[in-house]
């Protein structure tokens, strides 16, 4: 009776926070601002790790007890107890914070214990009857809906007590698919007023509900989590690994494991961050992932990626890695605003983490609380991605938003990226661009927040789908933003094969089999003749006909009113249509929009022509209407990011450059090439021309030196000494 009753209270509880709590995140303790400098590293390692300079050291040491301390129990073993008091005892004595790992799956003995604490994962809401195993994770997944969250969050309070533990991370502590134990069947029936849909299927309404709901579930266990931290020791922190929020593998992961605003909830969110093949290690994926992992944590705490020291993805394997390309993506990682974490002995590479951490140190003063420079900001819609593109990612969605990336990477564009969240007023208000890649799922109140930011003067550029559906993935019969873009929905080209195939070159032909002719699809034309959008020396370079080749989304439109509004005309390929608007660009109050039914962005990722790189970076410039004050004279293998710092000694801008190319040149077989860079190839020549407001004085870091400034114009023209992998130019008011 008892537990029936706390489950009562606990569903009750539970329902009423998920109803009535507005979503705010936690504010991070304040020691997290300052870490640089993070290692992962076994109990005996941690002398090592403090001598190579770790701020933070992470190690697991023990498993969730059962039972709890202030129910009788003993707590961890004399053993683990030991190990524990020591390892925070090695830490502290040397001024280092001690986060542990703690796997969040309950003991066996709990589960026999109450086996009902367990997942549900029959819709008859049956307690799970497979007996726990201590090898076998899978048979011991609690539900941190009901009381395992409790209890886990009660283990937490009681080591931070009891052995003064800085903070945790867990490799895990998200949330299952679909769940019918009782306090999640009792809290769907109390916020929602029905019951769970039958089954985890993303193409039912009803599961996308339950899917929201569920993370918003989490978010309250993750907030309960970081009070009952706190209260005991308010500079705990939960400096933990997030998941769909970076990696490429987590993109294509669903139904995803936590919502992505869960980030905010984190101190600190963390990423294992691959760079082999499977995640697209030579292109612009893993520089998109710390970029976008710093973004899911609202860009005001600091984000740490892990880059893995694998020379390819199967067998996994170091056995040949360079240590250059270890300091390569960690430089990497701090050039799109993540700390570059490293587990300490990599087998054969003990000293590696020293020598990245020594990089770091000498770098550190300029990235400690900086924020990127508002300018354009493109949102990674995560509502897109789970509830529209669901099918396939990777074909649906990565395309758009990575393509779009990498002409503002390769064009030097200072570009941050946002969420679903950030599409409100305020937060728009501080960007001069805003730029929506198939961002096709958005809600009524989000359409409305970006038509009155662009009435009110903000620049535009969207593509394809955008606001096709709402927030759930539910079809409208037209763009929401349809009087934005001055054109209204029509429908798309015929599918793939209606058209017959071409003739092709004997020589060619050889080679072109049916995976070939199943590649082969999207196609069309674009062509153009006099408007500002394409009054562009580079893109006449590129096209000089006016006329190219297109592959990739394509999106049919009707006619806007004014003829004059439409820059660029599609013809999907066998078609017998007249060409349709390719991209419209026009006023909209006093905002400018960029439309394109042609979807460049995805065709920049997945079939590369160098004019859709152009083509998109003059759409983000002419509706942005006024430049940005910062421009980078470089080649496209350096990316530049543009980053702002406040302190007590004054006001900065930091100029992250960092060279990404690779001597190697391209040797691998494509699909399965890897970045093991052995040798930087200097890059010369680079220059900043600042405009507007100039910073007083410059310096380049690490080292201190002061470069080459002069006056041209109205500009301040700033000459970057040689460029290795990375350095910054600092200017200074």
């Amino acid at each position: 009776m008892r537990n029936v009753l706390r489950l009562t209270v606990f569903a009750f509880v539970f329902a009423a926070q998920v109803r009535a709590e507005p979503f705010e995140p936690v504010k991070p303790a304040q020691w997290v601002h300052g870490v640089t400098r993070m290692a992962f590293c076994t109990p005996g390692e941690i002398p090592a790790a403090i001598d190579a300079g770790a701020q933070v050291v992470q190690t697991n040491i023990n498993w969730p007890y059962y039972p709890l301390r202030k129910d009788g129990g003993p707590g961890p073993s004399d053993h683990d107890a030991k190990l524990l008091r020591e390892a925070v005892e090695a830490c502290h004595k040397r001024g280092v914070k001690f986060v542990l790992g703690l796997p969040p799956f309950p003991s066996v003995e709990l589960v026999k214990a109450h086996p009902d604490w367990r997942v549900h994962p029959d819709p008859s809401g049956a307690t799970p009857t497979s007996e726990p195993k201590e090898n076998d994770l899978g048979t011991r997944l609690g539900c941190n809906n009901g009381p395992w969250g409790d209890y886990l969050i009660e283990i937490c309070r009681e080591l931070v007590k009891d052995y003064d533990v800085d903070g945790y991370s867990f490799d895990g502590n998200y949330h299952a698919p679909i769940c019918y134990c009782p306090p999640c069947r009792q809290g769907y029936e109390q916020d929602q007023g029905r019951d769970a849909p039958a089954a985890a299927n993303p193409d039912d309404v009803a599961y996308r509900q339950y899917l929201d709901w569920r993370g918003r579930r989490l978010e309250v266990h993750y907030r309960r989590l970081q009070q009952r931290l706190k209260v005991t020791k308010p500079d705990a922190a939960v400096i933990t690994w997030s998941v769909n929020a970076g990696r490429y593998g987590h993109f294509l992961h669903l139904p995803r494991a936590m919502p992505t605003k869960l980030n905010r909830l984190f101190d600190m969110p963390m990423q294992e961050w691959w760079l082999d093949e499977t995640n697209h290690g030579a292109s612009v994926a893993p520089a998109f992932g710390a970029a976008y992992l710093r973004a899911v944590g609202g860009h005001d705490r600091p984000a740490a990626c892990e880059p893995y020291l694998m020379s390819r993805g199967n067998p996994y394997g170091n056995e040949s890695f360079p240590r250059h390309e270890h300091f390569v993506r960690s430089m990497l990682a701090l050039t799109n605003g993540c700390v570059p974490a490293s587990i300490l002995s990599w087998g054969g590479h003990e000293n590696a983490a020293r020598a990245v951490f020594d990089e770091v140190r000498k770098r550190e003063k300029w990235v400690i609380r900086s924020e990127p420079v508002p300018w354009a900001a493109m949102l990674v819609s995560e509502q897109t991605r789970q509830f529209h593109a669901y099918k396939d990612v990777a074909e649906n969605y990565l395309p758009h938003v990575f393509g779009t990336f990498r002409a503002a990477t390769e064009e030097h564009l200072p570009l941050t990226l946002i969420n679903d969240w950030d599409l409100e007023p305020a937060s728009l208000s501080k960007y001069r661009i805003l730029v929506l890649p198939d961002a096709a799922a958005i809600s009524d109140a989000q359409a409305d927040a970006v038509r009155q930011y662009v009435w009110n003067g903000g620049g535009l550029v969207a593509t394809c789908e955008t606001s096709l559906f709402d927030e759930l993935g539910r079809p409208r019969k037209d763009f929401a933003l349809a009087d934005v873009f001055g054109v209204s929905y029509r429908g798309h080209p015929p599918p793939a094969g209606a058209a017959p195939r071409p003739q092709l070159d004997a020589n060619f032909a050889v080679v072109a089999d049916e995976a070939y002719w199943r590649e082969r699809v999207g196609l069309g034309r674009l062509s153009w003749s006099d408007h500002a959008l394409v009054r562009d020396e580079r893109l006449d370079n590129l096209v000089p006909r006016k006329d190219v080749v297109f592959r990739g989304p394509q999106v049919l439109v009707s006619e806007p009113a004014d003829a004059a509004t439409v820059a660029v005309r599609l013809k999907p390929d066998g078609s017998q249509a007249a060409p349709a608007p390719g991209v419209v660009m026009r006023q909209f109050g006093k905002g400018r929009v960029v439309y394109f039914a042609a979807g460049i962005d995805a065709g920049l990722w997945s079939y590369a022509f160098p004019y859709q790189r152009r083509l998109m970076a003059r759409a983000i410039e002419l509706a942005a209407c006024r430049p940005f004050d910062i421009k980078v004279e470089a080649p496209m293998c350096v990316q530049a990011t543009f980053f702002q710092q406040s302190d007590a000694e004054g006001t900065r801008t930091i100029v992250h450059l960092f060279n990404g190319a690779d001597t190697a040149a391209n040797h691998a077989l494509p699909k399965n090439a890897v970045p093991l860079r052995e040798e930087a190839l200097p890059v010369h020549g680079i220059k900043l021309r600042f405009s507007g407001e100039v910073p007083k004085r410059f310096h380049v870091e690490p080292g201190g030196t002061a470069p080459e400034v002069v006056r041209e114009g109205g500009s301040v023209v700033v000459s970057v000494p040689k460029l290795d992998v990375h350095l910054m130019a600092v200017g200074e008011w």
